[in-house]
């Protein structure tokens, strides 16, 4: 029974001596695409354009209600969830942030932001950079020639006319090159929001240090902007009514005072019962609209404290920086993995190549 419970190897002694000498049978072949793949990794290497990435870290303010707090929200986040971030008057709240990001609208206001390359070469927008300075990887551009070949084709027998300027940043009626410029940019930008903190990691990559890292601020600075817009648009446009009644009381007030005091300078030695009745309702008047003149102001006051309570806060964890180090694979690297894999290739085709064409000749015999 013992014996019988003794597992046996999958593969025996004699089995790995046969794959070992089948290897060695075939070393010349083995180095051959060894030595191919290793070239290849060479020109790749090469070839292969550095790239930086710049990261922002922010820790928003927390809005979360009272009822969302205690044991239920110490429950929803152990399994990942945060009730806060979805309850509330906020609408929108820190993990719709990703989709604020990679609206059309938002994308296409980058294209004017103004960058300078590290070197001082450059001093231009964004989307002239990327158009025309920015290198161009050959593996992308091997890539995108068959859609671009197919696209060109499509244009010759098609007789609409292209919709959108290419100078004119519309986000309802982009052009077909700002549309290309809107789908590298959500290549490069990520921004990725933790359920339980609610921090947010915001990164761009590009091929200048610098220019990353402008990007990156100028990407966590306008969706801050935009939050606050939203989260304050409210309260902002209540100030503002606030305000104007407030200058339209005081602006009564002063008019009522100096309507007041010219009477009475006017009237100051007559003691006629008519003069003291206009007197009495010019400073009735008078106190009235010094009252709602008061009231307006302290309204006033309250709006505006209103507003700074609705404007969001957020805490910068890790500001912008310029990246000293690529992160991009190193070359040596990609040269090490391309001569790895080629190995690794060819010694699966030695070892595997018999017993696939054994396998399908027995399915192809027993079709027959």
């Amino acid at each position: 029974m013992e014996e019988q419970n003794v597992k046996k190897p999958l593969l025996k002694e004699a089995d790995l001596l046969q794959m070992v000498g089948k290897v060695l049978a075939k070393w010349k072949f083995i180095l051959k695409v060894t030595i191919c793949f290793m070239l290849l990794g060479l020109v790749m290497a090469l070839t292969m354009i550095k790239e930086y990435t710049a990261q922002v870290v922010v820790a928003p303010e927390s809005s979360n209600s009272s009822m969302m707090g205690g044991g239920l929200g110490s429950l929803a986040s152990m399994v990942g969830l945060d009730l806060g971030s979805v309850g509330g008057d906020d609408a929108i709240y820190p993990l719709l942030y990703p989709d604020i990001v990679q609206s059309l609208p938002f994308m296409s206001s980058l294209f004017d932001v103004n960058v300078k390359s590290q070197d001082g070469t450059v001093d231009t927008t964004y989307f002239y950079y990327v158009d025309k300075l920015q290198k161009k990887n050959w593996v992308g551009m091997v890539k995108s020639a068959p859609k671009k070949a197919i696209k060109g084709v499509m244009k010759l027998f098609s007789a609409k006319k292209q919709t959108g300027d290419p100078a004119v940043f519309d986000p309802y009626n982009l052009s077909e090159k700002q549309m290309q410029m809107i789908e590298n940019l959500s290549g490069v930008v990520s921004i990725f929001v933790d359920k339980k903190t609610n921090v947010i990691t915001l990164s761009f990559t590009d091929q200048d240090p610098l220019i990353a890292a402008t990007m990156v601020d100028t990407v966590m600075y306008r969706l801050q902007n935009q939050i606050t817009a939203y989260r304050t648009k409210k309260v902002v446009d209540d100030c503002a009514y606030i305000e104007k009644l407030y200058l339209k009381s005081k602006a009564d007030y002063e008019k009522a005072q100096e309507t007041y005091a010219s009477y009475v300078d006017r009237n100051r030695n007559v003691t006629q019962e008519r003069f003291l009745v206009e007197k009495e309702r010019l400073e009735a008047d008078k106190d009235l609209k010094n009252t709602l003149y008061t009231q307006w102001a302290q309204q006033l006051m309250l709006a505006q404290a209103k507003v700074q309570e609705y404007t969001p806060v957020f805490v910068t964890l890790k500001p912008a920086a310029v990246p000293a180090m690529p992160s991009s694979m190193r070359r040596s690297m990609v040269l090490i993995l391309y001569t790895f894999f080629g190995g690794v290739l060819a010694v699966a085709y030695v070892l595997l190549k018999e017993p696939f064409i054994n396998v399908y000749r027995k399915l192809f015999k027993s079709k027959r």
